[in-house]
């Protein structure tokens, strides 16, 4: 009922999603999170930094982004051709990997730093084929960088725009030179910034290095958490198992596309290792391209009650981790 009504590319489902995100955010509404700055991202010092007094605006804040982001990611998929059908899946999904437990229901740098990455990744699919593409990789380049200035950990997708390079263009030397350019233009003007407050001590400690050094505490989580992840991830080794069919016989910008975005999975579990704190919100990078292969693993299903009941297992794996936050 629930996959097949998504599958449909009905434009009810477009307006159905913020409902479903709504439902899940709930749970950051009852009780919402006080914001913290310290050692953040001067870009998301910026903007949290107004917000550390209203608990419940960081929050809407928060459930606004994530619901943007999904709507993004689902027109770039569809506009790239990377999926062979259309839908609302990677939406849907994106939602659901980035709301399963509380402590991603609030307002944290990840979430920043991913609307900026996705665009960076529509940026390099849509350099495909191009005779010129110097204002995809400078635009490519700049979002990434960007990126980074909210969360610093972002800056390990700097060789996704080299792969992204290799995988969707003819080699020009002057693309990659304009790409770094992109990249170094918005560190010029920070560190400019801070040099001219005679604060560049201050940037490169407790901005850069610091967050990324320091001792990270051990993380305590419900027994519900571990069985929603279960969950999770058999379906992702699903979808994984799935993608070969794409990668064999679907057109070549698709196999180009999951190639990037399999590229990018690969670069967010490791941006996870040099997070400032071990928690499952640092992982957020990770559902931008599980969503697009679970997507593709549910279009692609053909005994509709098992793709209805891995479904339903999800929804209710991750509602028994948001309850169990509260006993």
């Amino acid at each position: 009922m629930f996959i097949r009504f998504f599958k449909s590319n009905n434009a009810s489902a477009f307006v159905f999603l913020p409902f479903i995100a709504f439902a899940i955010w709930v749970f950051g509404f009852i009780a919402p999170s006080i914001l913290s700055i310290k050692y953040t991202m001067p870009l998301y010092e910026l903007i949290a930094g107004g917000l550390i007094r209203f608990p419940w605006l960081n929050t809407f804040i928060a459930f606004l982004l994530i619901t943007s982001e999904a709507f993004v990611l689902n027109y770039i998929i569809t506009k790239n051709e990377v999926l062979t059908k259309q839908s609302y899946l990677p939406a849907l999904f994106y939602i659901l990997f980035i709301s399963n437990n509380n402590a991603m229901l609030t307002l944290y740098p990840p979430l920043f730093a991913n609307l900026f990455l996705l665009f960076a990744i529509n940026k390099l699919l849509s350099s495909y084929r191009k005779d010129v593409a110097f204002s995809q990789v400078f635009d490519a380049g700049l979002l990434v960088s960007i990126a980074t200035l909210f969360y610093f950990p972002s800056v390990i997708f700097l060789p996704l725009l080299g792969i992204g390079f290799i995988l969707l263009r003819p080699f020009n030397w002057r693309e990659w030179v304009i790409s770094f350019i992109g990249v170094i233009i918005p560190y010029l003007f920070i560190i400019t910034f801070y040099f001219w407050n005679n604060r560049l001590n201050y940037f490169w400690y407790n901005k850069l290095f610091f967050p990324v050094l320091k001792e990270k505490p051990s993380l305590d989580l419900p027994k519900s958490f571990y069985f929603m992840l279960g969950i999770g991830w058999l379906i992702v080794l699903f979808s994984f198992g799935k993608l070969f069919g794409v990668l064999t016989s679907g057109a070549q910008k698709s196999r180009k596309g999951i190639v990037l975005l399999i590229w990018f999975f690969i670069f967010s579990g490791l941006s996870v290792f040099i997070a400032p704190e071990i928690s499952t919100k640092y992982f957020a990078a990770m559902a931008i391209p599980t969503s697009v292969f679970c997507a593709n693993f549910f279009l692609n299903i053909k005994k509709q009650w098992w793709a209805e009941f891995l479904f339903l297992l999800l929804v209710a794996a991750i509602f028994v981790n948001l309850i169990g936050y509260y006993f």
